[in-house]
């Protein structure tokens, strides 16, 4: 079978997204079809804005030629609620349904999805995309309910992100034996801005420097804005601070297993493919209880919700776990039984393959 998926880069030199990183394990884990990327989204290093006009215009043409090139090919549109993709995608949606293709639209989260107040134009356009006669694949129940309530989505299939657990399932023994008279090592895997609560981080972890917790804290990825943030976190915290980079592979691997605590202070969230991989290697997770987060992290029980914009709750908690590693661990025990329970990657592929099965009849 034939499917055209579309996604950003899948390089991540050019683009560190969670959406690409869902696309690579789909990709990966799935041999029973044969995928066409079409590469689509604007690479982290590239003007965004009227600039990228051009661009989308040149993508556009080249997206009318594979359909042509694989007429009988399944589209798999993967979807976030941003602005830059609402103002994009709906042209690219169009012409497939205009020439009747068949097509799930994979949607992951976003500003839009839950935001109180919507601008009249992205709302309309977010009406006409949920008011299509095709299927929506959701990340959790709850989106579920507000595609299906507040955009009028008829079709809506949920079908929770997962992870490759190869690797972390023979992490158990080394995981168990972890040295917990070392400084609490603090993790962050992603996208470096705003938006992820990086000033509510700098901030916090400036503060638990001062007040001498021992801590590391690990950042990996790429920033939004070159120089916006990674120069505060190695001003601020001196020693304290460690820049991972960009990982893949046997680095992205060896960072997974070194953290005790991985912290998410975002503002909005699909859900993400960081905590379901920081999870599965045993890091307890503090994060934010937005989008899909709180369908994986209970509080309290495989992790510990804190306040969006708020550097002290992220302080007061890495104080207490500091202090009391055997909760640490608990809870740490907790979120990777939660990955290894719940987040099955053959179920997933299972499932994915049914609902290409049902649009292919």
């Amino acid at each position: 079978m034939d499917i055209i998926i579309v996604s950003p880069s899948l390089n991540p030199n050019d683009n560190v997204s969670g959406i690409s990183s869902v696309v690579q394990f789909i990709i990966s884990s799935n041999p029973e079809c044969h995928y066409l990327h079409f590469e689509l989204g604007k690479k982290d290093r590239e003007r965004g804005g009227w600039r990228r006009i051009p661009a989308l215009v040149g993508r556009y043409r080249e997206w009318k030629k594979m359909l042509e090139s694989h007429p009988d090919a399944i589209i798999h549109y993967n979807l976030p609620l941003s602005k830059p993709s609402l103002l994009r995608d709906p042209w690219f949606i169009r012409y497939a349904l205009r020439q009747k293709r068949k097509i799930v639209i994979h949607v992951h989260g976003g500003l839009f999805l839950t935001a109180p107040c919507i601008p009249d134009s992205l709302k309309r356009i977010m009406r006409w995309v949920f008011h299509q006669d095709v299927p929506f694949i959701a990340l959790s129940d709850m989106e579920k309910d507000i595609l299906q309530k507040r955009f009028g989505a008829k079709s809506v299939i949920v079908l929770p992100n997962c992870v490759d657990l190869t690797d972390a399932e023979a992490f158990a023994e080394e995981f168990a034996e972890r040295d917990e008279t070392e400084p609490l090592r603090i993790g962050y895997l992603g996208r470096i801005e705003p938006n992820k609560g990086m000033t509510e981080l700098l901030t916090a972890c400036r503060q638990l420097k001062n007040d001498a917790v021992p801590f590391t804290l690990v950042i990996a990825g790429k920033e939004q804005t070159e120089g916006e943030y990674l120069p505060e976190f190695h001003n601020g915290l001196g020693e304290n601070f460690e820049y991972a980079g960009l990982v893949s592979g046997k680095r992205k691997i060896d960072f997974l297993r070194s953290l005790d605590v991985f912290v998410l202070p975002s503002y909005f969230e699909g859900l993400p493919m960081s905590l379901l991989e920081t999870m599965s290697y045993g890091a307890m997770p503090i994060v934010t209880p937005v989008g899909s987060v709180p369908q994986v992290v209970k509080d309290g029980v495989n992790g510990i919700f804190i306040k969006a914009h708020d550097s002290e709750s992220i302080v007061s908690v890495v104080k207490r776990f500091s202090e009391d590693r055997n909760l640490l661990r608990k809870l740490g025990n907790a979120a990777r039984s939660t990955i290894f329970n719940h987040f099955c990657s053959q179920e997933y592929i299972e499932k994915l393959n049914r609902i290409y099965a049902e649009l292919d009849r």
